[in-house]
């Protein structure tokens, strides 16, 4: 069913198209702007509300999860201190000071070095105390300890701690407040029990866990223990009248509520940790007093949000019908370069797309013209080639011939056997079936046999040092591009001199390029002709031909350099495009 609609509209008229979207556009705005108006009132504050007092709630409980984690941690190191551990495994009824000595150097250096902790008591199984309080002393002893009625949980955590609110059970003072960690001591060797420590936390070092929660003084927080006392909590706090349904929460529960107190809007969020503590955060809410500014803002939200929606709507049906003959234009000045490009873009029956259709099929009748003339002048090139390949073979014929009849009225019948099976060789691989292509590897063979023949013709009158590079022999290039080269070398260069030379061939992966090097020590050439030849003043065969072979055959992408100093040698450089060879026998 879209899909009709979508073309049935793509077959309207353009005025009609631009009616058609700006009516849509404008009740798909209006439609939106009123449903997030309508739940952003009911919404926005339940969501803020609950967020803000979970996270307030879960930072408080984090914090008190690392204080207690970290002196869980520092009464581990305390109590499997070896020195603590002989001292209470060997105890006794009798006191002995050295012993309290050195117990209290370590309780000593041990609460020294951790600034939220205010007191150790550690006991033996004798009733012997060893401590070090910042504070005051607490007046109690092990029996105190074993007549608590937490104490039956103490041994049962067997070595684990527990954690209690300790002051009036413990210290008999109902208006002090000691969160203490108390465990076993067990023997580390045995695990029996040997002593019992008590490390007490004070309430400062409780809310300086939580300090940067509080906003700017105003927040309220307050802690209580699982019979519901106090741990800490402000004086004022009466005024903010609990909840007392906290009672009912589980550990990981939690809740809140919104009170106002004294004309001010508070957030008051209950939760009920891991430790069995709740945790009761009382937070000024301020934005409940802008409300009216947040609906004016929304408001102008949405006017904007309209109008931007709107806006946008024009600007897409107004590019919808402009892109396109923007396109058809595009294309259009590119057939002025000699660029041929179809538009490709979807468009229904209307103008446009008639245009389109108009357009494309003059870019593919002009693609069709130019398509035949290229296959015209690729035949053409082929012709071109095989003229000068034709006229490439016998040259080179006509010399080894020439070579053949001086050794044969010489009498060398040996050499004249070498050099035609050098010779035989050479054009096996030259003809290969009448292809025009072939290996790097195949052509270097190619001159090694030309070389043997030259070589027997001029008894060694050069010799020759190759470096082929393995990686460009199996690449295919046009054949018989390395031996008139190595003519050149020969007739040109080193048999003038009248002594023995040499001659270098080498051939290099070069980036996209094979590199193909052929260098003598010859007669060479002064900066005359050797300027007359660069630019295709060459006679003969050999370098011209090979030069007008390569730009036929790679389309004018090889590129060569010759570089020639009078009686100091010529170095020729070819470098052929590594690419997909063209099949010209086709």
């Amino acid at each position: 069913m879209w899909k009709k609609l979508i073309e049935k509209f793509k077959d309207l008229k353009i005025g009609t198209k631009i009616i058609v979207c700006y009516l849509i556009i404008a009740v798909i705005s209006m439609s939106i702007s009123t449903l997030i108006y309508q739940k952003i009132n009911a919404r926005i504050m339940t969501e803020k509300v609950s967020e803000m007092a979970l996270q307030t709630l879960q930072t408080i409980d984090a914090n008190l999860n690392l204080l207690i984690y970290t002196v869980n941690n520092e009464s581990k190191i305390l109590l499997s201190n070896q020195g603590i551990q002989e001292v209470l495994a060997s105890g006794s009824e009798k006191f002995n000071y050295n012993n309290q000595m050195k117990v209290n150097r370590y309780l000593t250096e041990f609460i020294q070095s951790n600034m939220f902790i205010s007191s150790v008591y550690i006991f033996d199984n004798y009733g012997n105390k060893f401590y070090v309080d910042k504070r005051t002393f607490q007046v109690f002893s092990i029996y105190d300890v074993m007549r608590s009625k937490w104490y039956d949980k103490l041994v049962e955590a067997k070595g684990g701690y527990i954690i209690k609110l300790t002051g009036k059970e413990l210290y008999n003072k109902p208006n002090e407040r000691y969160v203490s960690m108390m465990r076993i001591i067990n023997d580390l060797d045995t695990q029996k029990p040997i002593g019992t420590m008590i490390i007490n936390i004070p309430e400062d070092a409780i809310i300086n866990s939580f300090k940067d929660i509080m906003k700017d003084g105003e927040a309220v927080i307050q802690l209580k223990d699982g019979n519901y006392n106090d741990i800490i909590h402000s004086n004022d706090l009466d005024q903010y009248n609990l909840d007392d349904n906290f009672k009912k929460l589980k550990t990981g529960e939690h809740f809140y509520s919104i009170k106002k107190v004294e004309g001010k809007d508070y957030i008051t969020s209950y939760l009920r940790n891991s430790l069995n503590w709740t945790i009761v955060s009382i937070v000024p809410y301020q934005e409940l007093s802008k409300q009216s500014n947040i609906y004016k803002v929304v408001l102008l939200a949405m006017f904007l949000f309209n109008g931007i929606l709107s806006l946008s709507g024009l600007i897409f049906t107004s590019s919808s019908i402009t892109r396109p003959i923007h396109k058809l234009i595009k294309s259009m000045k590119g057939v002025e370069k000699g660029t041929f490009i179809k538009v490709n873009i979807a468009t229904g029956n209307d103008e446009i797309g008639e245009l389109k259709n108009v357009y494309n099929t003059m870019i593919q009748k002009i693609e069709n013209l130019i398509e035949e003339i290229v296959k015209e002048q690729k035949i053409k090139r082929k012709a071109e080639l095989d003229v000068l390949q034709s006229q490439i073979k016998p040259h080179f014929l006509y010399n080894s011939f020439d070579a053949i009849s001086s050794l044969a009225l010489d009498n060398r019948s040996q050499e004249v056997y070498q050099i035609i099976k050098a010779l035989g060789n050479f054009y096996r691989t030259s003809l290969n079936n009448g292809k025009e292509v072939i290996t790097v590897e195949e052509e270097v063979q190619t001159v090694r046999n030309y070389l043997t023949i030259m070589q027997i013709r001029y008894d060694n009158l050069f010799t020759v040092d190759m470096d082929i590079d393995e990686r460009v022999s199996k690449y295919k290039i046009l054949k018989l591009v390395l031996q008139p080269l190595v003519e050149n070398s020969i007739y040109h260069g080193i048999k003038p001199t009248g002594k023995k030379g040499r001659i270098f061939i080498g051939a290099y992966s070069k980036e996209a390029y094979i590199e193909l090097i052929v260098s003598d020590d010859g007669i060479g050439m002064d900066e005359e002709k050797l300027k007359s030849l660069t630019k295709g003043g060459t006679p003969g065969i050999g370098l011209r031909g090979t030069i007008e072979r390569l730009n036929i055959f790679y389309n004018g992408k090889s590129k060569f350099k010759i570089d020639s100093r009078l009686d100091a040698g010529t170095t020729v450089v070819i470098y052929i495009p590594i690419e997909e060879v063209e099949d010209y026998e086709q």
